[in-house]
């Protein structure tokens, strides 16, 4: 079985964005969510 290097590669790399981009936004919404309590309290 011949391993392709630029295939994975590029998959790797999308598979990376995927997840920065699912995890970035939930770290700034858990901040809002923290900001609207302080300004409750």
């Amino acid at each position: 079985m011949y391993f392709d290097w630029v295939t994975w590669s590029i998959w790797l790399v999308g598979f990376i964005i995927l997840i920065v981009w699912i995890f970035v936004p939930l770290k700034e919404f858990k901040q809002l969510i923290q900001q609207k309590r302080n300004e409750k309290n």
